[in-house]
């Protein structure tokens, strides 16, 4: 039976309930208790036998427990900052995390302060309960040992089967599925494979990607998103804006991917760090590339060709210009982004879905001169009837205040920095004593514990000042650079990017060349 707290009384708790793909690997047929719906029951019964109020369950599916970007962690984290519940439930610590730093943090550090109790049900892992810190502790340490060496691991398993030629990826490439008796291995799905063929036939044939894009839209092809989820095949789409058609940029990629040729191409990322799922290109000269590995839908002479071509054939009719309204512009009637294009020396504007698909949007366009001509004319209005600069150099100059709390900041650094190294002499301190027999081992260990606990949160304590650091001296210098721009609109004749990201979230552009309109969406 759980122990009442008085202080945390009446409970009300958040169930976190986790499950990594290498535990759900793990699971066997007859033996379900770590998945999902197990833990969750677990959990729900507990507070049940023990008269606890459910707040939530916070269920986080496919996550590390070393991963710091889990959403239903980072939003249980959040409401429990805002004191929305004052207990949180795992089946074990190590649900919660395996990083020991995240658990020194939040279940030893932020949840005491914010009046938060941290129960592990099946490991008897109870923040209130200070006799067992040290073993919590540890507990993380083993959990982190482990994460780190199962990464090693499967690195080390995933490259090697690359430079073998297998196949690793989680999603087979457009015009093959994997092998049901080899998942290392890819088929031919002839269907799909038949289009890949069309595709790089129209390109030998003179058509450009932008042409092929619209003429497979115009046919009904099925991107490659559609089709695997018409066909009930794993996939992945990044692109939610109008996912169903093809884009200039499937065609591009279908059209330089080596696997059409009977290779594998792989290794071309890697993760940062095993704590963190961010990555970072890897030059080309360390992808894993084998040829050979599977049956191939393109023969190397038409795949040669290709690549001629493409070599040969200029990117654009780029001018060289700066687009200060990258990523800006949208269609009005679609949402779309607006794509640039040229015709008679001229710069244009026109809606993307239009274009590759005219029949899912009555589109429009517009000239980049007549943009630019009416958001000058808009900016210069929003001065006219909104800044006062006497407002502006009294109001939004905030440094001299900033600068104070920076000051207090670097203070306190400079005092937990001093405590840093009295700590550093304890220690060596209390090593001698245990060379001397003055006292004990255990004593020591306690003892030298509670230095290395102290001083881990004196270095946490110096990080987050350096971090508030950063960010007021960011927002001096971003308040600064806001003033001299702000400053500039009363006589600004020519935009640029800095003015256009700073005062612009995005411009909507509908209508005709009659009757033009051009909506702007400030961000300030």
């Amino acid at each position: 039976m759980l122990q009442q707290n008085n202080n945390l009384s009446p409970l009300k708790a958040a169930l976190y309930v986790r499950l990594s793909r290498e535990d759900r690997d793990k699971i066997r047929k007859e033996d379900d208790s770590e998945s999902i719906i197990n833990q969750q029951n677990m959990l729900m019964n507990y507070c049940k036998e023990n008269g606890i109020e459910i707040y939530n369950i916070y269920n986080d599916e496919d996550y590390s427990g070393s991963d710091r970007e889990r959403p239903a962690f980072n939003r249980m984290i959040k409401d429990a900052e805002s004191k929305k519940f004052n207990m949180v439930l795992c089946k074990t610590q190590s649900r919660f995390a395996r990083d020991m730093e995240l658990v020194e943090k939040y279940v030893n550090g932020l949840f005491p302060i914010w009046g938060i109790r941290f129960v592990g049900v099946v490991d008897n892992a109870d923040s209130t309960n200070k006799y067992n810190r040290k073993q919590r502790q540890i507990t993380s340490l083993v959990d982190q040992w482990y994460l780190e060496d199962l990464s090693e691991n499967v690195k080390a398993t995933l490259a090697s089967k690359r430079k073998q030629g297998l196949w690793v990826g989680a999603f087979a490439p457009y015009g093959y599925i994997k092998d049901p008796d080899n998942k290392n291995h890819l088929l031919v799905d002839e269907e799909a494979a038949e289009v890949v063929r069309y595709v790089f036939d129209l390109y030998l044939k003179g058509y450009g990607i932008t042409p092929i894009a619209r003429k497979l839209n115009e046919k009904g092809i099925p991107n490659p998103a559609s089709y695997k989820k018409a066909h009930g095949q794993p996939f992945q789409n990044a692109h939610r804006d109008c996912s169903d058609i093809w884009h200039t940029y499937s065609i591009s990629r279908m059209l330089s991917n080596m696997v059409y040729l009977g290779c594998t191409v792989q290794g071309m990322s890697e993760n940062i760090s095993y704590k963190s799922n961010k990555k970072r290109k890897k030059p080309k000269d360390e992808w894993d590339i084998v040829k050979g590995t599977h049956n191939p839908i393109i023969d190397k002479d038409t795949w040669d060709k290709v690549q001629r071509i493409r070599d040969k054939k200029p990117k654009s009719c780029n001018t060289g210009e700066p687009n200060v309204f990258a990523g800006k512009v949208k269609c009005l009637n679609c949402g779309s982004s607006m794509r640039i294009y040229y015709t008679h020396h001229e710069r244009y504007y026109r809606c993307s879905t239009h274009y590759f698909a005219s029949d899912r949007c009555s589109g429009t366009f517009v000239s980049e001169n007549v943009l630019r001509r009416e958001v000058l004319k808009q900016i210069q209005q929003l001065y006219n009837q909104f800044i006062d600069e006497e407002y502006i150099s009294k109001n939004l100059n905030i440094s001299n205040g900033y600068d104070d709390k920076i000051e207090t900041l670097k203070s306190k650094i400079r005092t937990a920095q001093l405590s840093i190294e009295k700590l550093d002499r304890r220690f060596k301190n209390l090593y001698i004593d245990k060379i001397d027999e003055v006292i004990s081992k255990d004593d020591f260990l306690m003892l030298s514990m509670d230095c290395k606990n102290h001083k881990q949160a004196l270095e946490n304590d110096i990080a987050d000042y350096q971090k508030e650091i950063d960010y007021l001296t960011s927002q001096i210098d971003n308040t600064n650079n806001q003033i001299e721009i702000i400053k500039r609109f009363k006589d600004i004749k020519e935009l640029d990017s800095v003015t256009v990201n700073t005062l612009i979230d995005y411009i909507e552009v509908g209508g005709n060349k009659n009757h033009r309109i051009i909506n702007i969406h400030w961000n300030l």
